[in-house]
C-alpha cells in the first residue's frame, strides 16, 4: 500500500478539506470568542475549549455538558442514494459521543436542517433516523430549527446540539492517564461521518456525475454498493459507556476517533505520555478500498479515517479491561486491547508497525 512522504497537498486537501487552513480560520475566531467568558462569571467553564464537549458549572456541583456537530458531506452520499432514513443517527451520533467522552450522560438535542426547499418524504426520512438515533441514544430530540435558504445552500444540511449532565467532580478530560495504562478500542461500524470528502472521491470519481454514477456500483470486497458502505450509521458508544461509569469502572480517558483518526487521543489532557498503538487494530475492508483506489499514503488515512476504532478508552490494567469486555460484548460492539501509555517527553501517538508519529493531530512517516 502506498506510503508515501510529500511536500505536495495532501488528498484531502486537494479535494477541498484543508486542516491548516481550518485551524488558521478558527484561531481567528477565538481571539475573539475566548474573552466572551467574562460575560457570564456565575457560571464558569469546566473544560477548555478543544475538547470533544464543555461543561458549564451551574452550582451545587452539577455540571451541563454541551457539544455540536453534523454529518459534513455524508448528506451528499444520502442525495445521491436518494436515501435520508440513516443521517439523522449518524448526526445524534456525532454529538451523544463526543458528550459522554467528558464522563457526562446526553439528555437532549436539538437539529438543525437547512435546506434548498422542503419535501415531505425526504424530512420524514430525516426524522425516522432522527428517532432511531434518540433510542440508541438515550436521549430526548427536544426542538429543532428548519432554515429554507434556497440562495446559499442546494439540498440539505444537517447538524445538532446536545446537552447532557454530569457531577462536577466527576468531568473527565484525561487528565489521569498515566504510563503503563492500556488502550482499549470499540470497533467502529466503518467510515462513520469523517472524511467523506476523501472517501467519495478515491471511490467514486472526481465529480458529481462520476460519483452519481458509481454510487450504485456493486463491489465484492465490500459486499454491498459502494453508495451503501459509505452511509452505514455511525456507531453510538453511549449505552456501553454510560454502563462502565454507572458500574464505577475507573475509565482514565474516553476518545471519540472522528476527523484526525487516532490522533484524537493526543486530546486527553495529561502530558509527557506516548499512546503507542500496537497491534495495529484490524479494520473494514473500506479503508483498505479507498486507500488503493485513492493511491491514499498510510500516514493520511490514519489522520483522515478511524480506520476501523471509533472510539477509545484508557483504563489501569487488565482487570478494568476485562470489565469494559464483558459490557461491550452485552452491547454487541466488539472492542480489543489496542495499546498501551507510555512515557514520554511530550504527547503524541505512536504506530510502530507502520512506522507513524502523530504530533497534534498530523500524523507523518518516521
Amino acid at each position: 500500500m502506498p506510503n508515501k512522504e510529500s511536500s505536495d497537498p495532501s488528498h484531502y486537501e486537494q479535494s477541498g478539506v484543508s486542516h491548516r487552513g481550518g485551524e488558521a480560520a478558527l484561531s481567528s475566531l477565538l481571539k475573539h470568542v475566548l474573552p466572551t467568558r467574562q460575560f457570564s462569571p456565575g457560571f464558569p467553564l469546566a473544560v477548555d475549549i478543544g475538547y470533544f464537549a464543555n461543561v458549564i458549572d451551574v452550582g451545587q456541583g452539577i455540571g451541563i455538558a454541551f457539544s455540536t456537530d453534523g454529518v459534513g458531506s455524508k448528506v451528499l452520499v444520502a442525495e445521491m442514494m436518494d436515501r435520508y432514513d440513516t443521517i439523522g443517527i449518524d448526526c445524534i451520533a456525532m454529538n451523544v459521543n463526543d458528550i459522554i467522552c467528558v464522563g457526562a450522560r446526553p439528555v437532549s438535542l436539538v437539529d438543525y436542517i437547512a435546506c434548498s426547499s422542503t419535501d415531505e418524504r425526504i424530512f420524514g426520512e430525516l426524522g425516522k433516523g432522527l428517532a432511531e438515533g434518540a433510542r440508541q441514544g438515550g436521549i430526548t430530540i427536544s426542538g429543532g430549527e428548519i432554515s429554507q435558504i434556497r440562495e446559499i445552500i442546494q439540498g440539505i444540511d444537517l447538524i445538532g446540539a446536545c446537552i447532557g449532565h454530569v457531577p462536577l467532580d466527576r468531568v473527565n478530560v484525561g487528565q489521569a492517564v498515566a504510563p503503563g495504562n492500556l488502550i482499549v478500542g470499540l470497533e467502529s461500524t466503518g467510515v462513520h461521518s469523517n472524511g467523506l470528502t476523501l472517501a467519495r472521491r478515491a471511490l467514486l470519481g472526481e465529480t458529481r456525475e462520476e460519483q452519481q454514477a458509481a454510487v450504485h456500483k456493486f463491489d465484492s470486497r465490500i459486499d454491498g454498493t459502494l453508495g451503501g458502505e459509505l452511509l452505514r450509521p455511525t456507531r453510538i458508544y453511549v449505552a456501553p459507556v454510560m454502563e462502565m461509569l454507572d458500574s464505577g469502572i475507573d475509565l482514565k480517558a474516553m476518545v471519540h476517533i472522528t476527523g484526525g483518526g487516532l490522533g484524537n487521543l493526543n486530546r486527553v489532557a495529561a502530558d509527557h505520555i506516548r499512546f503507542v498503538i500496537d497491534p495495529v487494530p484490524p479494520r473494514p475492508p473500506v479503508f483498505d478500498l479507498i486507500q488503493d483506489c485513492g493511491e491514499v499514503s498510510s500516514a493520511e488515512m490514519f489522520e483522515v479515517f478511524n480506520m476501523g476504532v471509533g472510539f477509545c478508552l484508557v483504563v489501569e490494567g487488565t482487570r478494568e479491561v476485562e470489565a469494559v469486555t464483558a459490557i461491550c460484548a452485552r452491547h454487541g460492539v466488539p472492542c480489543s486491547v489496542i495499546g498501551q501509555v507510555e512515557a514520554a517527553h511530550g504527547k503524541e501517538v505512536s504506530i510502530p508497525e507502520l512506522k507513524l508519529v502523530c504530533q497534534g493531530q498530523s500524523f507523518r512517516s518516521v
